[in-house]
């Protein structure tokens, strides 16, 4: 008896010793692979930042970020969408205009995109039941010429690049995106060794990547020049970790495409 404990316990140790001394995965020349990234020059699994990450999501109504002057806040906790006292309405609008204007529920993302509009370009576009109809409205209200001006609509995988300013729509499904979802595009470097567009956002992940732009979002180029712009993340050396915030559910969100105010 004593002498199969004995064994037994040489076969324990030894089986820990053979899972200590498994060497680990290097990635100072080459990216980590599945649901791991780069730390101190070796490929770490995700599960770590990813819940300490979750865990420090900032409540309803923090401010998460700025861009271009437009600040953005978290919609994390909200227990009732339909809430009318979260209605936000342009001030002195009835003043300036002989009406309320309206720019959205605090603090979705069509609330956003509709406040950045207006705060940039003094433009406003229509009352929408989801974020994806976003893309079938052919005019926005400029108030400066008080007229209604047209809007161009380009196709995700087309080969007219995001400006600055345009709206990137995404596609409704039964999933992530019950309503689709709207962001705005506030840089865009087609060109570098990261291909990446910055985008500003509310009601995503409820935290800003940094204090500048919700997302880094990759760009994939096709044989012909066309963009393709993905719901994942693109990465860059010194802040791999941020790959972690995407996962399965992430990458199947599909972007239409994006919607352009043409001012003169």
């Amino acid at each position: 008896m004593k002498y199969t404990v004995l064994v037994l316990l040489l076969f324990f140790l030894e089986s820990q010793t053979q899972v200590l001394v498994t060497p680990r995965v290097q990635c100072r020349t080459k990216k980590c692979e599945g649901d791991n990234f780069c730390f101190q020059g070796y490929c770490t699994p995700c599960e770590g930042p990813r819940s300490l990450w979750m865990k420090r999501k900032p409540q309803w109504g923090t401010k998460v970020g700025e861009a271009l002057n437009v600040p953005a806040y978290s919609n994390f906790g909200d227990l009732d969408v339909l809430d009318p006292n979260k209605d936000e309405y342009l001030l002195d609008s009835q003043i300036n205009f002989g009406e309320e204007i309206y720019i959205g529920q605090k603090y979705q993302c069509v609330h956003y995109a509709r406040r950045f509009w207006i705060t940039n370009y003094n433009t406003t576009f229509g009352s929408v039941e989801r974020a994806e109809q976003i893309f079938d409205l052919q005019e926005a209200y400029n108030f400066d010429i008080k007229q209604n001006i047209s809007l161009k609509k380009f196709q995700n995988g087309g080969v007219e690049p995001p400006k600055v300013g345009d709206l990137l729509i995404w596609q409704k499904d039964e999933g992530e995106f019950p309503y689709g979802h709207v962001a705005v595009v506030i840089s865009i470097e087609a060109e570098s060794a990261y291909p990446h567009i910055l985008i500003a956002e509310q009601n995503y992940d409820q935290a800003w990547d940094t204090r500048n732009f919700a997302r880094a979002l990759k760009i994939t180029k096709g044989e012909n020049r066309e963009i393709i712009i993905s719901n994942n993340r693109q990465t860059f050396p010194s802040k791999d970790d941020l790959k972690c915030r995407d996962d399965e559910i992430a990458s199947h969100g599909v972007i239409l495409g994006w919607v352009r105010l043409e001012l003169q």
